[in-house]
């Protein structure tokens, strides 16, 4: 299985990446597109079927163009999902980032399995219905049911017929019930999130990605802390009381407006709006640690050269694509921090997306 979804063979030594198939079974398979070194394909027929193989829950599942392309793993089962997650991130690890021996632990579950999606954002068809992107195309596929969404969400779209005419997207949340705002609640705190602003999908799981950064930063208390990327203040919330001090940066203004918001409280916290690379280039005042939670295009080479120079003691990276991470990872290794362990996290069960939280220490 492969980082996007496809499972991998080969025919005469040529890759051919097949949607819809799972690793192990033999299947039939129409090319798609063919690259010269590769193609991409798409399973037309099972021949001999993997045990993991289960029948999707979803009727706009599936692999051809006209099919809901949301979900890539429906058609597995769960317990199949975690290990080849976890042998993604380590793979990953080893081809691009070129360390072989990545102390990648096992994934941890999704509490919820379904109906854990918080927020959906939906396209709209020309007609006006709702719908999200087809697989491997802009197309939008229209849909009356998702079972990843959370039931609120799921109800909302059933008894939303279409939307009004002139409108490309639709962005819904579902916040605390009966909030007349958009506020999520996380180990009791209230969180404004405003409709561009980033949080995270998966509210069965969020607190157990804030208590594995907390428990990975080990601060003793005083430290100078970077949040980089710190979006609403999801992780600057729960570090401020165990730092002395915490600089929050993010390139969104609405963000930025939410984090202040959510902030308020903490006198030693300070919001920087830029982005991460001309906030480290200009910050003056030493750093102890940092947390970096990228977006899917990763730190990025800037960034990580900022990291290696300042010699930040200690960093938290926390990263939804493991093959940006691998690269980025490649640099820090190169630029003397050593890999203490990396946690992934099913935030996105049904997706092939992974949540990982890795521990740097600089050694020099």
């Amino acid at each position: 299985m492969t980082y996007g979804g496809d499972a991998m063979g080969r025919v005469e030594g040529k890759a051919i990446f097949a949607r819809g198939g799972i690793a192990g079974e033999q299947v039939r398979a129409e090319v798609m597109r063919d690259h010269g070194r590769f193609a991409r394909a798409r399973v037309i027929e099972v021949i001999q079927p993997s045990p993991d193989r289960v029948q999707p829950r979803c009727p706009h599942f599936g692999f051809e163009e006209t099919s809901c392309g949301g979900c890539a793993w429906q058609h597995m089962a769960y317990a199949a999902q975690l290990r080849w997650k976890t042998e993604i991130v380590r793979e990953q690890f080893r081809r691009i980032g070129h360390i072989p021996a990545a102390p990648v632990r096992d994934i941890l579950p999704s509490p919820d399995v379904w109906a854990y999606r918080n927020h959906a954002q939906f396209s709209v068809t020309p007609d006006g219905r709702l719908g999200f992107q087809a697989v491997g195309s802009n197309t939008v596929v229209p849909i009356d049911v998702c079972h990843i969404l959370q039931p609120p969400i799921s109800d909302w779209l059933q008894s939303a017929g279409r939307a009004q005419p002139g409108v490309k997207r639709v962005v819904v949340r579902f916040p605390e019930p009966h909030s007349t705002i958009p506020t999520y609640r996380v180990k009791a705190a209230p969180f404004y999130v405003s409709t561009e602003s980033f949080f995270q999908v998966n509210t069965s799981l969020i607190e157990t990605l804030v208590d594995l950064v907390l428990a990975r930063l080990d601060l003793q208390g005083g430290e100078m802390v970077l949040d980089g990327y710190c979006g609403v203040g999801l992780f600057t919330h729960f570090v401020a009381p165990a730092a002395g001090k915490v600089i929050g940066v993010e390139s969104s203004p609405g963000a930025v407006a939410d984090a202040r918001r959510n902030l308020a409280q903490f006198r030693h916290v300070e919001l920087r709006q830029g982005s991460v690379e001309s906030e480290l280039a200009a910050l003056n005042a030493p750093v102890d640690a940092a947390i970096f939670d990228p977006p899917r295009a990763g730190c990025g080479p800037e960034v990580i050269r900022h990291i290696v120079a300042r010699k930040i003691e200690r960093a938290v990276y926390v990263s939804c694509d493991p093959s940006t991470l691998a690269r980025d990872a490649r640099q820090l290794v190169d630029g003397g921090y050593r890999l203490m362990d990396v946690q992934p996290l099913d935030m996105f069960p049904h997706t092939f997306h992974i949540e990982t939280v890795s521990t740097w220490l600089y050694s020099g």
